[in-house]
């Protein structure tokens, strides 16, 4: 992009460090004239409280950061809810923030890159009049909410553009500036085909592991299969639901370790996901898809355990 700053314009953008954030940051690329500067923060959380993030943009968009709710202060509206420059926030949960220049969009459905595409085709703000929609861009849109909404099993290019990000991560869009989709699969194949048997392997590996229950729910026997991973949880969910066909409803647990309590994403096929996520520990969800905390670490749990076992035999 130009190096005169002065004559650009400053784009802000606050978004996770995941296969969707990343690629939107791809996406945005491929969009933005040469006279935006675009900066990226990405962050899994983002407090709207500290305002000072929000000063000296033109722009701010945040992608997928929640906002929980809590009060605002007043400098944070006199910093962004201003009519001389555009505010975006879009996350899939948590609250709208209100002001009268702010635009504020919670869809649990659809994938905020997909939202923000949308509302750049409507003409809206100040960045719609510095960017392009070409095909491209749009393409990516599209596979990166498949991802979102669960429908990308059969979708080789999903699956190409998680290849890419699992080998190269932040760096992303780096590697696909200037490439189409088709030129990106040629020039990277060997590190595609790589990663796609690195996932294979991981998921095979993991599928040995799972731990497989019934139980039962409103009178109905359920097919319940749980297994902790660290990667590859969205495939590895997909991967144990349709592993088998079967007339019972299946609830799908994958496990990862947080800070305290640990978090599973549930994944189900013929119950709602989110009464399954309340039922374990007041979670909640979709159809479909939900999360849920467990309340307490696995390396808690088996802590206490081992102290236990030490204890008795002492």
């Amino acid at each position: 992009m130009d190096s005169n700053s002065s004559q650009q314009l400053r784009l802000r953008v606050f978004t996770p460090p995941s296969f969707e954030g990343v690629t939107s940051i791809a996406i945005l690329e491929e969009m933005l004239h040469d006279d935006v500067d675009l900066e990226v923060i990405y962050t899994n959380s983002l407090d709207f409280r500290d305002y000072q993030k929000f000063s000296d943009a033109d722009i701010i968009i945040v992608l997928g950061c929640a906002y929980k709710g809590y009060t605002l202060p007043d400098d944070f509206f006199l910093t962004v809810d201003v009519p001389f420059m555009d505010f975006i926030h879009i996350a899939t949960f948590g609250e709208q923030i209100k002001g009268d220049y702010i635009v504020s969009i919670v869809n649990t459905e659809v994938d905020p890159i997909k939202e923000l595409y949308q509302l750049l085709s409507s003409n809206y703000g100040i960045l719609s009049k510095h960017v392009t929609l070409n095909d491209k861009s749009k393409y990516m849109v599209e596979e990166v909410n498949a991802y979102r909404t669960w429908t990308w099993e059969t979708n080789d290019t999903t699956r190409v553009l998680l290849a890419l990000y699992n080998a190269s991560y932040k760096r992303l869009p780096k590697l696909l500036r200037g490439l189409s989709l088709v030129d990106a699969v040629k020039q990277y194949a060997p590190v595609i085909k790589g990663q796609l048997e690195k996932m294979n392997d991981y998921i095979e590996k993991k599928r040995a592991m799972v731990k497989t229950k019934h139980v039962t729910i409103d009178n109905e026997v359920c097919l319940l299969k749980v297994v902790y991973a660290e990667q590859y949880i969205n495939e590895l969910a997909n991967d144990l639901l349709n592993r088998e066909q079967t007339p019972k409803p299946v609830i799908v647990c994958v496990g990862r370790t947080t800070k305290s309590s640990d978090i599973f994403s549930i994944r189900t096929k013929g119950i709602n996901a989110g009464r399954v996520a309340y039922m374990i520990n007041e979670g909640n969800g979709k159809e479909s898809v939900a999360t849920v905390f467990s309340g307490i670490s696995y390396a808690e749990l088996m802590g206490k355990g081992i102290a236990s076992q030490l204890s008795l035999n002492n």
